[in-house]
C-alpha cells in the first residue's frame, strides 16, 4: 500500500521584471527545442529497449513534475508495476527495481558508477561537500578527514552531548503532558534534531528554544529552510537546464533557502574560528583534521568547512527527525510490537525510567524496530543517481552505454514481495531470523558513497525511541501517517498526546 501523498506544490514567486521573465521563457523554449533534439538522438542508441512513461522518453520534465508535487518515489513505483524491472524515467535515465542491481550500481571500485550531474544541485557554497561530490579522489580524500568525526571513539564520545539535548527536548514534552492536549510533535522532533546537529556541528544549538511555536513563525527558521532547500534541490537536480537557470533567480524560496541556509553555516563556522575555542566536536575534529587549528584559514578553506558543516546538519537533522517520527508511530500503531518493546526496555532499564546508549543499543528487538521503521517508511525512498561508467555496464543481459544514469528505486526495493514475503506488514522479528536483510536496506544508500553519519542516525534514534516509551505513554490520534517527499520521504504531522507514566 502506498503511502497517501497530498499534492503540494511549492509556492513560487514572481519576478520583479517581465522583461527578464519573457528572456528567459524565450531563451528556455530555444533550449529546450535545442536539447530534445539532442536527448532525442542520444536515446536511440541507449537503452532504446526499456519501456517506461511515453513522456519520460523524451524529456526529463515527467520526473521533475512528479519531485515537484512530492511524490516522485510514488510515480516511479507505479511505473514499475506497470513496465516491470526495468523502466525508463528520462531519455537517459533508468530504474532498476532489482535486489542484485543493487551491488552493481552502487559498485566499489576504480570503474564502479559514479555520481552523476543530480548532485550539483546539493553543492553548498560553490564547494562540494563528501555527499555532494562527483570525483571519486576528491571523494576518498574528504571521507579520510571526516571519518575521523565518525569514528566509534569519536561517537562514544558526543554521547554526553546528544544527551543534553534530549534532556531539554523532554522537559518541553512534560509541559506537554500537563495540557493533556494532542499536539503536532513532528516539529518536535525536527528541531531536538537540529539542536542535536548544530551542537555537533557548531559548538552551539540552533533550533529548539523554549516555544517551538515562535520559532516556527519567524523569518529566519532554519528548519523551513532545510525543507525548502531539500525539496528544490530534489527537483532542479533532476534537469540540467533548471539548475542553471536557477542559478539566476534569487527570487525563488528554494533559491533563498539555500543562501539562506550558506550564510547560516559560514557566520557558524567564522563565529567558531574566531573565537579560538576548543571543544570535542564534529567541528572541532573536522578543524583539526584540515591543519586550520594551527593556523587562520582561508576563505576558500572557510568554504570548505562551511560545505561539510551544513551538509551534515541538513542531512543529519532532516534524516532522523522524520525517521524518529515514523518509527514511533508505526510502534504506537502497532499494539503487539509495543507491548513487547516496552517490556524489553523496562527489562532492561531495571526499575529505572531511562537508558544510557551502552544499555539501550544491546536490545536487538529495539535495533530490529529501528531498521523495521526505516525499510516501512523509507526515509530516502528514491534512487540515488548513478552513472554507466566507461565502456558502458551490463545487467542481466542488458547493455547501458557509457553516461546512462542508472537507479535502484529504495521505495520499490523496501516494499518488494520478492525480498520481504509481507512487504506491508510492520515486522520487527524479521531483522532477527537468520536471514541477511541488511544488505536490501536503502535508508543510508549503499557502496562507497553511503551516508558516513549512519551510526550518528541510529545512536540518537536509539536514545530518543527508548527515552519516550520508557517515560510516556504515546497515544496517537490518527492512524494513517501522511507523507510528502522533498529529497527525503518526510510525515507531514505527527499528531500524539502523552501522559507520564
Amino acid at each position: 500500500m502506498l503511502s497517501r501523498i497530498p499534492s503540494t506544490m511549492l509556492s513560487l514567486e514572481r519576478p520583479s521584471s517581465f522583461s527578464i521573465a519573457a528572456l528567459l521563457i524565450i531563451f528556455a523554449t530555444v533550449f529546450k527545442f535545442i536539447s530534445l533534439v539532442y536527448l532525442w538522438s542520444k536515446q536511440q542508441r541507449a537503452s532504446q529497449h526499456i519501456p517506461g512513461p511515453f513522456l519520460a522518453r523524451w524529456t526529463p520534465l515527467w520526473l521533475t513534475y512528479h519531485a515537484y508535487l512530492g511524490r516522485r518515489y510514488v510515480a516511479v513505483h507505479k511505473a514499475h508495476q506497470r513496465y516491470g524491472v526495468m523502466v525508463r524515467i528520462a531519455p537517459t535515465h533508468v530504474s532498476i527495481a532489482a535486489s542484485d542491481a543493487i551491488p552493481v550500481i552502487y559498485a566499489q571500485g576504480p570503474n564502479a558508477p559514479a555520481k552523476s550531474s543530480f548532485y550539483d544541485a546539493f553543492v553548498c557554497n560553490g564547494k562540494p561537500s563528501l555527499f555532494s561530490t562527483r570525483d571519486r579522489r576528491d571523494h576518498s580524500r574528504k571521507r579520510r578527514v571526516v571519518s575521523h568525526a565518525f569514528s566509534s571513539i569519536a561517537l562514544r564520545e558526543f554521547v554526553p552531548m546528544i544527551q543534553s539535548s534530549i534532556n531539554e527536548f523532554l522537559e518541553s514534552m512534560d509541559k506537554t503532558c500537563e495540557r493533556g492536549e494532542f499536539f503536532d510533535a513532528l516539529p518536535w522532533f525536527n528541531y531536538l534534531a537540529f539542536d542535536i546537529l548544530s551542537d555537533l556541528a557548531f559548538g552551539k544549538r540552533i533550533g529548539m528554544g523554549s516555544d517551538v511555536i515562535s520559532i516556527q513563525n519567524s523569518p529566519k527558521n532554519a528548519i523551513a529552510l532545510v525543507n525548502e532547500r531539500e525539496h528544490f534541490s530534489a527537483i532542479i537536480g533532476i534537469y540540467p537546464f533548471l539548475r542553471w537557470a536557477a542559478s539566476f533567480m534569487d527570487f525563488l524560496p528554494g533559491r533563498k533557502a539555500t543562501l539562506g541556509l550558506e550564510n547560516l553555516g559560514r557566520t557558524q563556522v567564522l563565529e567558531r574560528l574566531s573565537s579560538g575555542a576548543s571543544r570535542n566536536d564534529i567541528l572541532g575534529k573536522l578543524i583539526i583534521a584540515y591543519g586550520y587549528d594551527d593556523h587562520c584559514p582561508s576563505n576558500d578553506e572557510v568554504d570548505k568547512l562551511t560545505a561539510e558543516s551544513v551538509t551534515l546538519l541538513i542531512a543529519g537533522s532532516d534524516t532522523t527527525s522524520n525517521s524518529l517520527a515514523a518509527i514511533i508511530h508505526f510502534i504506537c500503531t502497532h499494539p503487539r510490537v509495543y507491548e513487547k518493546l516496552l517490556r524489553l526496555l523496562e527489562g532492561a532499564a531495571t526499575g529505572e525510567k531511562s537508558l544510557n546508549y551502552e544499555q539501550a543499543k544491546e536490545i536487538p528487538y529495539l535495533q530490529a524496530t529501528i531498521n523495521e521503521g526505516l525499510r516501512l517508511h523509507s526515509t530516502n525512498s528514491i534512487g540515488l543517481h548513478r552513472l554507466a561508467p566507461k565502456g558502458g555496464l551490463v545487467f542481466r543481459g542488458h547493455f547501458f552505454h557509457e553516461g546512462t544514469e542508472l537507479s535502484v528505486p529504495a521505495w520499490t526495493i523496501s516494499h518488494s514481495q520478492e525480498i520481504w514475503n509481507d512487504p506491508e506488514a510492520f515486522r520487527p522479528e524479521r531483522w532477527l531470523e537468520g536471514k541477511e536483510l541488511h544488505p536490501y536496506l536503502l535508508s543510508f544508500g549503499k557502496g562507497p558513497r553511503a551516508c558516513i553519519g549512519k551510526n550518528l542516525a541510529y545512536m540518537q534514534m536509539t536514545l530518543v525511541i527508548a527515552a519516550i516509551l520508557l517515560k510516556y505513554e504515546v497515544e496517537v490520534k490518527y492512524r494513517e501517517l501522511e507523507t510528502t517527499e522533498g529529497f527525503m520521504h518526510k510525515p507531514l504531522h505527527f499528531w500524539i498526546k502523552l501522559r507520564l507514566r
